[in-house]
Formats: C-alpha cells, sequence, structure tokens
C-alpha cells in the first residue's frame, strides 16, 4: 500500500476513534438532560429539516427505521421532539424541536461551529479543484461506509 494512502487511513482512523470515544460520553446541554451524540446528531437533523418524518430522518442519517425510532422515542420522553400527525398522511408523524429541543440544537452548532472553524480557514485557501477532490472523498467514505451498515 501506497505510503502517503496508509497515512490517510491511520488518519481517517484516528478521527473514527476519536468520534467513537466523543459519542460514548452523555453530555448536558443545558436542558438537565444527560444526551449522547446519535441523540444530539438527531436533534440536529430535526432542527434543520422542516416536515421530517420518521422514514426520512432513517434514511439521511444511513440507519433503520427501527433505530430511528428508539431514539426518537428516547428524545420524546426528554421533551426535545414532538411527534406531530402529517396533515396529509395520517399514518405519518412529522418530527419538531421543543424549546429544550432548539436550546441544545443552538448549543450544538455553536460547538460544530467552534470545532470545524479552523478547517474552514484552511478549506477557503484551497484551490476549488482541491475543495471538490476532498468533497467526493468524503462522499465516497460515507457512501461506503453506509453500504456496510446497511449489509
Amino acid at each position: 500500500m501506497n505510503s502517503d494512502i496508509k497515512t490517510l487511513e491511520e488518519l481517517f482512523l484516528k478521527i473514527l476513534h476519536l468520534y467513537t470515544v466523543i459519542g460514548r460520553k452523555p453530555k448536558d446541554y443545558g436542558t438537565g438532560d444527560l444526551l449522547y451524540l446519535t441523540e444530539v446528531h438527531t436533534i440536529i437533523m430535526v432542527g434543520k429539516n422542516e416536515e421530517l418524518n420518521m422514514t426520512k430522518l432513517a434514511e439521511m442519517m444511513g440507519v433503520t427505521k427501527g433505530a430511528i425510532s428508539q431514539t426518537v422515542r428516547k428524545l420524546t420522553a426528554k421533551n426535545l421532539i414532538v411527534k406531530l400527525k402529517n396533515t396529509s398522511n395520517n399514518k405519518e408523524f412529522n418530527l419538531k424541536l421543543t424549546e429544550k429541543g432548539r436550546i441544545v440544537y443552538s448549543k450544538q452548532e455553536a460547538y460544530n461551529a467552534g470545532i470545524f472553524s479552523f478547517a474552514e480557514s484552511l478549506y477557503m485557501k484551497a484551490k476549488p479543484q482541491d475543495r471538490e477532490i476532498v468533497k467526493q472523498l468524503f462522499i465516497q467514505v460515507i457512501q461506503n461506509m453506509q453500504g456496510r451498515v446497511r449489509a
């Protein structure tokens, strides 16, 4: 294996490991609830997407509807998300953040902005074709990983 590819692989695995470590530690975002990263990611997706139902949320997050149902059940029990009847389809529910959910959403968005601010300046200095290569690399990694999750 090419040494540059090997280095990229090692760096990527280190990022995954750190993300896993972060995901294992629940955090309070000012609501009194300890939330795991999966729960926070769900809140972010619901906050960014109006008229979002369970099926769309599962697709967007690359997980099963059963997994999303479990997470949404926990978040509704913590009064962070509400399920509202879909007016055009009585069998579906749309998800919406509660006031508490919006607090978590805002705090996580601010946290993410801080984490990725260093990358933004580096990314903006790159040539457009280099930015496209990075974007395509991320897309390919995501698609590869989603294929493995579904397998």
